[in-house]
């Protein structure tokens, strides 16, 4: 099972100011088949959904913003939508750094597996708070 987390190097990386806001992330779908989780260093394509109108790599997100919960922390964009695929069982996606050599971010884990037919396909992020935000520290 796919679990959202961070990229344990992603956590690394902020410490060394690796990444930045305008930088270029990218969010890529994957099928249960994909074993990414808190130890995945990069962008892979194995497990990588496939279906006309998803080019392989995914989407670029928009919208950067980390936002201060109490004491924690919240990274997160504005929601992802394919505007016509075909794609069958998505399960997670994987958020990268394409300005840092596909370095990864993290881990979105969906509630279930998701399909679309020749319509739009989206990925909502949560509320940016401590308690329903994707990516936390605190």
């Amino acid at each position: 099972m796919i679990r959202p987390c961070f990229a344990s190097n992603y956590k690394a990386d902020i410490m060394r100011g690796v990444h930045h806001e305008d930088d270029r992330y990218m969010l890529a779908l994957y099928t249960e088949a994909a074993s990414i989780a808190s130890h995945t260093q990069t962008y892979t394509p194995k497990g990588e959904v496939q279906g006309p109108g998803y080019a392989p790599g995914g989407t670029l997100l928009k919208g950067f913003e980390v936002v201060e919960d109490g004491e924690a922390a919240v990274l997160t964009f504005d929601d992802a939508r394919w505007e016509r695929v075909t794609l069958r069982d998505v399960v997670a996606g994987l958020v990268y750094n394409a300005s840092k050599g596909n370095r990864a971010v993290g881990v979105v884990a969906l509630a279930q597996k998701t399909s679309a037919t020749n319509g739009p396909f989206e990925i909502f992020f949560p509320e940016a708070t401590a308690s329903d935000g994707v990516f936390v520290i605190d």
